[in-house]
């Protein structure tokens, strides 16, 4: 593969693993927003753990959610990349017309030498039969 086609993969990858990254921030940033924030501060007051973590649990479940997405959408984003470029990389080098091309030039060729190999047998065989005509043909007796 050339320079320009993986330097487009790579950016289509950084593109495809920053959406992911982006949402799963967003919805990190929306669980601090929603419950996390406060929890915290309630914690920071001298209040209880488990009513601070009462208080920050729907941001907790966002915050894990946006990790989950973030995960998910990176590796996702490297699969599809990879296959894609390896099929991609496969089409071009393994072209089936250019093979099959290929393998009737190879075909053609052998053939060329059997045709060659079978006519330069006929004509030995056939200067082996005058040969065995002109012995058997005698000169010089009468009977």
């Amino acid at each position: 593969m050339d320079a320009s086609r993986s330097l487009r993969w790579a950016v289509y990858y950084v593109v495809l693993a920053g959406i992911a990254t982006a949402v799963g921030g967003a919805l990190v940033g929306g669980g601090v927003v929603l419950g996390i924030a406060d929890g915290y501060g309630q914690l920071a007051d001298g209040a209880a753990l488990t009513t601070a973590l009462a208080t920050a649990a729907p941001g907790l479940t966002l915050a894990l959610l946006g990790v989950v997405v973030w995960a998910v959408g990176s590796v996702t984003a490297f699969v599809r990349v990879f296959t894609a470029a390896v099929e991609e990389q496969m089409r071009e080098r393994f072209d089936g017309e250019r093979v099959k091309s290929e393998i009737l030039s190879v075909l053609d060729e052998r053939l060329s030498e059997v045709e060659h190999d079978v006519s330069e047998t006929r004509r030995q065989i056939s200067e082996l039969k005058r040969e065995e005509s002109a012995d058997e043909f005698q000169f010089g007796e009468q009977q």
